[in-house]
C-alpha cells in the first residue's frame, strides 16, 4: 500500500467511488487517513474506548471501493517475515463523511489502532463515532 500522511489530498487513481472527479466523494473533497508506512512517523496513543470495535463494523458497512491486490499490515510483517494465514490484510477502503469532508481510510485501520497504537485525526474519529 502506498504511504499517504493524514489528511492529504486524496489521489488514489482510477476513483470508481467518486462522482465523476478524483479526489471528490458524494461532492465533499476526499482525503487520506491510515495509510501508513513501516518507516514512517505516525500519531500513537490510547484511541477513544469503542472505536477499533466501530471501525471493524465499517468493514462491512462502510466498504466504498475494492483496491488493487491485498495488503499486509506493513508493522506485523516486519515481525512475521512475510504474509502468513492470520496475518492481518485488506483490500478495500472504508469512507465516512465528517467536518466537510470525506475521509478514505485502508480497511486495515482498524488493526492499526488496535495493535499498533495509531490513533487517527480527531475529525476522523468524531466522524466514525458518530456513524454509528
Amino acid at each position: 500500500m502506498t504511504y499517504y500522511a493524514d489528511l492529504t489530498p486524496y489521489t488514489y487513481g482510477g476513483d470508481n467511488g467518486a462522482q465523476g472527479t478524483t479526489g471528490l466523494w458524494r461532492g465533499a473533497p476526499l482525503v487520506n487517513v491510515g495509510r501508513l508506512k513501516r518507516g514512517k512517523p505516525y500519531a500513537k496513543g490510547v484511541a477513544p474506548s469503542g472505536l477499533a470495535e466501530v471501525l471493524n463494523r465499517m468493514r462491512r458497512t462502510h466498504r466504498a471501493q475494492q483496491i488493487r491486490g491485498h495488503h499486509s499490515c506493513p508493522f506485523c510483517a516486519s515481525r512475521i517475515f512475510g504474509s502468513r494465514a492470520g496475518h492481518p490484510q485488506g483490500s478495500a477502503e472504508i469512507r465516512v463523511m465528517g467536518g466537510g469532508v470525506a475521509h478514505a481510510a485502508p480497511e486495515l485501520i482498524a488493526h492499526y489502532v488496535e495493535a499498533h497504537g495509531y490513533v487517527p485525526p480527531t475529525d476522523f474519529i468524531r466522524a466514525v463515532l458518530a456513524a454509528v
